[in-house]
């Protein structure tokens, strides 16, 4: 308690009876009494003896009356002063804030009441007589002050926002009411004090519910729109540049799939994590919707700030994100536009950012700046979307036909329908500018339906004509297959066209077929029995694993024409066809090659004995008045059906065969030979086998007893003497060839009964070789017959189910590197050509190949032309090295973008690059047009929106050479060759830099082996 002077305070009162309304009724009453009381009794008593008396009954009865009047007023007055003070006392404590009141000379507290307690923690006991500071309430003195200042110049202050503390320090947010009054002749200050803290929580929960996404804690569309105009603002002040990311995961989904929502949930928190922290410090990360985000660049000042986030976004992206479960590898695309080249307002600003990103993710890129030419696009885009319902009731989308043939080149099998979209006032658009945005809105369901009816319905019509009965192929989306009706739509139609079903042939991309969910499967299954064939389109341009394939009810398999179109001079892609062609005959599955043109590849495709083929070399789509013309020219009045071409993979008799002894309690292999094979012993069963003296009877028994023992082996002292398969025994030994039983001659041995062995690999074979000898073995041989040796002694017989996954693997990766725009060799290729030459230690020479000026290029001629460019590089490169074979042959490949690479020999790249320069050259009028190339240089606008002059298109190469310059890993090398790239590109026109040999102190010289310099105005 203080030792300041105080006194009990207390609340005043308020009555309609004051003291001076009192006195004033009195003084009015005997006012009247006095002026009136005497006419009164005149009129009253007439005598005058009588009039004495009276008066003093007069003054008598005035007394009594105003004496009761009195009482009167001050008893309600008494009583109204209770009253109001007992609701006044009862309204100050039931108050839930905290009310106090205190003097204003020395700022003692003479009242509070029980919010006051219940808010602050103190009791009244605590707090009279002393002052808020000696109490500590608030956390700022500064805010006490500034509270004193309004007051000196304001009788009363409302909404008074502070920090405040309680008794056990916790602190609250709290507002303010105070004002100054007079009491009991003291100038005193009446305060509210209201906790706000829960107020202010519960508006903050609103605020960043309507401004944050809920699942990251980023900012939301919303916020991120009203930051980015206050950043265009400010940057059109300042004259600074203001940079949009748009990202897309656009493999977000496939992690949901395994992981579930919550799994997914917690994917894009880490994922948000890694943006925000790529960024600077005053940049801002938004989450835009499900799995697209953007990031907001300001203040930029150059290029380099740009590039510098941007390096980083690529580089956390390309690796796995560890999530609970595993690993996942979530690839991008990333759209970025600039303010103000590439918008002056924040909605436009976004909407190229977006253009930029989906142009990104339709070429397969991981990065995409928006230009011009890209809005036209998504005009067009727009355009088609809004129209394309509308052409589907009008009649505008037609089918053309392209024929299939057996690999003879002369049977017809089958035909492709493929729509195309006759539209009034621009003629035929293209399916590649359709077919995907009616994926991504959904239109594709009614579209697909209506190609599969009129598919139908034409070759239904045709037959009924007489022409020949063929099968036709209709492509079925992702969208179409997922329809719960899906089977029951083909089936109706079907019936309304009456088509057979053994004449239609659903054609389904790789893609779609990869997850392989029961729910495909399911519907796939139905569909086969009904009599329908199921073919997989595009094959080997997926991502999965192709084992799938042994689960699916599937009749077909299409090569993708990327593969076949330089079949006949890239050995990539012949390792691959060969390896599609083995795989599906192994799996007894018919091969279709897609895009045939030319005379090679047809003949390579014969030579491997894939069973049809299809494309521009026999005929192009065919409008049906076209197609049905072509059905009477070529095999006039003749019915033609699928050949059920579709034999097992055949082997051969190997020249020489090896023998060993066996022991019959062979160990499985290893573990990590079943997870990545390299040798065909990695892919071997270890069956014990027979010997030539045993009888039928324990044969029997073996095939009985093992019903997985399809192959029997004979081994004779270790020697491989023969096989005996299962189906044959059991058909010509027990059951006989006419299907009745017969007793076993128990006289006949194992030696009577076995056939050769018509191939015999060692162990140690790689399974790339192992491929290419069965594949090109001939006759009626089979592939589980195939036996295996290890030193020459007797190993075991191939499993061929895992034989025939290792040679897909191994050989459909080139397919999985291949870029797709060149269809060179991609990262993944270069990457393990690298690798293995660093570990044999043999020197080498490696070149890379940039274009100078692609970008301006890109922006100012289209990304159309921008293709041209790269895919003209790209043939030159590949016809320089055909032209010029070596012993070991050349590896070159595209790296990405406008990058190359080319690895030779040592000493051997400097020639072929002088002839790539030279070719490349020659192609620059066409490249750039007559008028540009005349002047050798092009006007254009650049990024920040200014007119500039750029120079022609020219070559850019760096060569390391390892005999001149040892290199011992793969960063090494990335650094060399980065070097010498850099200083070719800083000369004028085409150059080629080549590092120096290694001076004693141990750092590498570059020198400038060529260079054609140009001039720019």
């Amino acid at each position: 308690m203080t030792s300041k002077h105080h006194t009990t305070f207390k609340i005043p009162h308020i009555s309609r009876f004051s003291p001076i309304s009192i006195v004033l009724v009195y003084a009015l009453i005997g006012t009247l009494w006095i002026l009136f009381s005497d006419n009164v009794t005149g009129m009253l008593v007439r005598e005058a003896a009588s009039f004495k008396s009276i008066s003093l009954v007069k003054g008598v009865l005035f007394i009594l009356v105003t004496s009761a009047l009195l009482y009167l007023l001050i008893h309600f007055f008494i009583k109204e002063v209770r009253t109001s003070g007992n609701i006044l006392q009862a309204a100050f404590q039931s108050s839930p804030d905290a009310i106090n009141i205190k003097r204003l000379r020395d700022g003692a507290f003479l009242k509070i009441n029980s919010g006051f307690t219940k808010i602050f923690g103190f009791s009244e006991v605590d707090t009279i007589g002393r002052n808020a500071d000696e109490l500590a309430i608030w956390y700022d003195s500064a805010d006490r002050l500034r509270l004193d200042k309004l007051l000196e110049h304001e009788s009363v202050v409302h909404d008074f926002h502070a920090l405040f503390r309680t008794k056990s320090g916790e602190l609250f947010r709290g507002s303010l009411t105070s004002q100054r009054v007079k009491l009991e002749g003291e100038q005193c200050l009446v305060t509210i004090v209201r906790d706000r803290t829960a107020e202010l929580e519960a508006r903050e929960e609103i605020e960043k519910l309507a401004n944050y996404d809920t699942e990251t804690g980023l900012p939301n569309h919303s916020l991120f729109m009203d930051r980015l105009e206050q950043t265009i603002e400010l940057a059109a002040r300042e004259r600074n540049k203001t940079v949009i990311i748009y990202i897309n995961l656009t493999g977000f989904k496939a992690v949901v799939d395994v992981l579930g929502h919550s799994g997914g949930c917690e994917v894009l928190k880490a994922i948000s994590h890694k943006i925000v922290a790529a960024v600077r410090q005053h940049d801002s990360v938004a989450r835009i919707q499900h799995d697209e985000f953007a990031v907001l660049l300001g203040g930029v000042n150059n290029d380099g700030d740009v590039d510098l986030v941007l390096n980083r976004l690529q580089q956390i992206f390309a690796l796995p994100l560890p999530v609970e479960g595993g690993e996942f590898a979530i690839p991008v695309c990333m759209g970025v536009a600039c303010f103000p080249s590439d918008g002056l307002t924040a909605e436009i600003l976004v909407q190229n950012a977006h253009i930029a990103m989906n142009q990104a993710r339709q070429a397969d890129i991981s990065l995409q700046f928006y230009s011009e030419s890209m809005n036209k696009k998504a005009i067009q885009r727009f355009a088609i979307e809004t129209c394309m319902l509308r052409a589907i009731d009008d009649g505008e989308f037609f089918l053309c036909y392209q024929p299939k043939l057996a690999i003879n080149g002369l049977d017809l099998t089958g035909m492709e329908a493929l729509v195309r979209w006759r539209r009034p006032g621009e003629g035929i658009i293209p399916p590649d500018r359709f077919i995907a945005v009616a994926e991504e809105n959904g239109m594709i369901v009614k579209l697909g339906a209506w190609i599969l009816r009129e598919a139908c319905r034409q070759n239904r019509a045709w037959q009924d004509a007489g022409l020949p009965r063929m099968t036709v192929s209709v492509n079925i989306s992702a969208r179409q297959l997922r329809e719960n009706t899906f089977v029951e739509q083909v089936v109706h139609t079907l019936n309304s066209t009456g088509l057979a079903p053994c004449y239609l042939d659903l054609e389904l991309t790789e893609s779609v077929v990869m997850a392989n969910s029961d729910e495909i499967v399911l519907k796939l299954t139905r569909l086969k029995q009904l009599g329908v064939s199921i073919s997989i389109d595009d094959f080997g341009t997926g991502y999965s694993s192709l084992s799938y394939l042994k689960h699916l009810p599937i009749d077909f398999i299409k090569v993708d024409r990327s593969f076949v179109r330089d079949i006949a001079h890239d050995p990539d892609d012949k390792a691959i066809v060969k390896a599609v062609i083995a795989m599906g005959h192994a799996l007894g599955l018919g091969v279709i090659a897609e895009g045939v043109e030319t005379v090679e590849q047809l003949e390579f495709l014969r030579k491997y004995k894939c069973n049809e083929a299809q494309g521009y070399y026999f005929s192009k789509p065919l409008e049906s008045d076209q197609f049905e013309e072509f059905l009477h020219r070529r095999n006039p009045g003749k019915a033609f059906f699928r050949a059920d071409t579709r034999p097992l993979l055949q082997s051969v008799p190997l020249k020489t065969v090896t023998t060993h002894t066996v022991n019959r309690t062979l160990a499985p292999p290893a573990p990590s030979a079943l997870h990545n094979p390299e040798c065909i012993g990695d892919v071997c069963l270890p069956i014990p086998p027979a010997h030539p003296s045993d009888n039928l009877a324990s044969v029997l028994k073996r095939f009985q007893t093992e019903k997985e023992l399809l192959v029997l082996p004979v081994v004779e002292d270790g020697r491989i003497v023969g096989i005996l398969n299962r189906s044959i025994f059991l058909e010509e030994h027990v059951i006989g060839m006419h299907g009745f039983a017969f007793q076993i001659n128990h006289s006949k041995k194992m030696r009577d009964l076995m056939v050769s062995v018509a191939l015999v690999l060692e162990a140690t074979t790689p399974i790339r070789n192992a491929s290419l000898a069965i594949q090109g073995l001939g006759g009626n041989s089979r592939i589980d017959n195939v036996c295996v040796t290890r030193n020459a002694f007797y190993e075991g017989i191939i499993d061929v189910n895992r034989f025939i996954s290792a040679i897909t693997e191994i050989n459909l990766s080139l397919a999985k590197g291949a870029n797709p725009l060149t269809g060179l060799p991609g990262n993944e290729c270069i990457q393990r050509e690298i690798d293995q030459l660093l570990k044999s230690g043999k020197d080498f020479d490696i070149a890379y190949i940039d274009i100078d000026n692609f970008k301006p290029y890109n922006d100012y001629y289209g990304f159309e032309k921008g293709d041209t460019v790269i895919k003209v590089l790209g043939e030159i490169i590949t016809n320089a090295i055909h032209a010029t074979p070596s012993e070991k042959p050349d590896f070159f490949g595209h790296i990405g973008g406008d990058d190359f690479i080319i690895i030779t020999e040592p000493h051997r790249s400097q020639s072929l690059v002088s002839r790539i320069i030279q070719a490349f050259e020659e192609h620059r009028p066409a490249l750039h047009g007559t008028g540009d190339f005349t002047a050798g240089y092009y006007t254009a606008f650049n990024r920040k929106g200014e007119s500039e002059t750029f120079p022609l298109l020219s070559l850019s190469i760096g060569i390391v050479n390892t005999l001149l310059t040892p290199v011992d890993s793969y960063g090494r090398l990335a650094s060399l060759s980065t070097e010498v790239k850099r200083l070719a590109k800083k000369q004028n026109g085409s150059s080629i830099f080549l590092n120096r040999r290694v001076r004693e102190t141990g750092v590498s010289d570059e020198y400038l082996l060529s260079h054609r310099s140009e001039s720019c105005s």
